[in-house]
């Protein structure tokens, strides 16, 4: 007769790491989803705001974490993960102080530059996995998805409310407190690992594997414009709602029901690629999604029409959630168990890029060549749809299942 082990799925020192860092990744992460609901709104209220200089600000951020994402995570393999943590909660926290503080664009936009100089997020899934078993590692990458999953959708609510209440400068000191948070959680409840994962050499060689794998190309591509059609839509969203007469407060009546039109195009998405092993399909259907609701922006922009608009939102955030857990996934299946970290990280370094350049041409386009800013938008969509037309579904070569630590917004 066989028994099952009575043993317990994490130990307590697992649970404390993982509840730790997850906590950690709410906080920090919480804060800076607050911005992008209502950024471009409140942003323009600056002395000398323009669209353009707005729309930097707030690509600002994603610029310095897409060059600095990789580095500082070899730099917590040489120094340590802890410490390499905590100086980024710092200057995130420095940068939020400069925020609250800013009483101009160009120094809202130093301060977006500094908050995103503390990249964090590879060298906390890093220290998840030296606090964690080899076999229970998924599950807890799991986890801490999970946590910004969860910021991601309380920040979205509660953002219109705050933001009229505190205005943007309050905002910047809720992040500046959630970050000194985060702060005091990872020396007062993650643990010290007691030994380090070793790291293996040949980064270089790793990143040549990686960068030349023409699947993950497209994946990585794929993460690029999603990325970047997410940070133009909340940079234009709130600005049109605005226009057409939409209180600031009362967003999040738009945004909640976006949340839950976004779930129901994940699940199923999610469902049928893995279990069914239709990648391409669910991909080609996500990009469809992406274009349709670029024809509504273009419709609803041309008639000044406010459904049009909403429907726009709806449709992209339906499609940007289908990809968001396939991307994940994929970037695990496609590579070897020595080549994930690296493939992951040079994945986030393609979100946040595209975070940058979405936010950045927006804004530069949106007064005075809005068709153009659609063109862009287009060209990167259907870009990606004709890369996906080849993509192979990848079968069962690695079921592990992934969790990426910035895909959130992602974020």
């Amino acid at each position: 007769m066989r028994f099952k082990s009575s043993a317990p799925l994490f130990t307590a020192e697992e649970r404390q790491g993982i509840l730790g860092l997850s906590s950690i990744l709410f906080c920090r992460m919480s804060g800076l989803f607050l911005l992008l609901p209502v950024f471009s709104v409140l942003a323009q209220e600056l002395p000398d705001a323009t669209p353009a200089l707005v729309g930097l600000a707030l690509g600002a951020y994603g610029l310095t974490q897409a060059l600095l994402q990789i580095p500082f995570g070899l730099w917590s393999d040489r120094i340590g993960r802890r410490p390499v943590i905590a100086l980024g909660l710092v200057i995130f926290c420095l940068g939020s102080v400069l925020g609250a503080g800013a009483d101009s664009v160009q120094l809202l936009i130093i301060a977006r530059l500094l908050q995103g100089a503390g990249a964090i997020s590879s060298a906390i899934f890093a220290l998840i996995a030296d606090l964690t078993r080899p076999e229970v590692r998924t599950r807890a990458n799991a986890g801490l998805g999970m946590s910004i999953g969860l910021a991601f959708g309380m920040a979205i609510l509660t953002a219109p409310l705050l933001g009229e209440w505190f205005g943007l400068s309050g905002l910047f000191w809720v992040m500046a407190a959630m970050g000194g948070l985060s702060l005091v959680l990872l020396y007062t409840i993650v643990p010290v690992p007691r030994q380090a994962a070793v790291v293996a050499s040949g980064n270089l060689q790793r990143l040549r594997s990686v960068f030349r794998n023409p699947e993950l190309q497209v994946i990585d591509w794929g993460g690029f414009v999603c990325s970047a059609g997410l940070s133009a839509m909340f940079f234009l969203i709130p600005l049109l709602l605005v226009h057409h007469g939409f209180p600031r407060s009362d967003l999040w009546q738009i945004y909640l029901p976006l949340l839950f039109a976004g779930a129901a195009t994940m699940v199923p998405a999610a469902i049928l690629a893995e279990a069914k092993n239709r990648f391409r399909e669910v991909m080609l259907g996500g990009s469809v999604l992406l274009l349709a609701s670029l024809l509504c922006l273009g419709w609803g922009w041309r008639e000044d029409s406010l459904p049009w608009v909403v429907a726009s939102l709806f449709l992209f955030f339906m499609g940007f959630n289908v990809f968001e857990p396939i991307f994940p996934s994929l970037v695990t299946r496609l590579t070897t168990p020595d080549t994930k970290g690296t493939a992951s990280g040079v994945y986030n370094l393609a979100q946040f890029a595209g975070h940058f350049l979405g936010a950045t041409v927006a804004g530069m386009l949106y007064e005075q060549q809005f068709l153009a800013l659609t063109v862009v938008i287009a060209v990167l969509e259907i870009s990606f749809l004709y890369a996906t037309l080849s993509f192979p579904n990848p079968g069962r070569r690695n079921p592990e299942p992934s969790t990426n630590p910035t895909d959130a917004l992602s974020g």
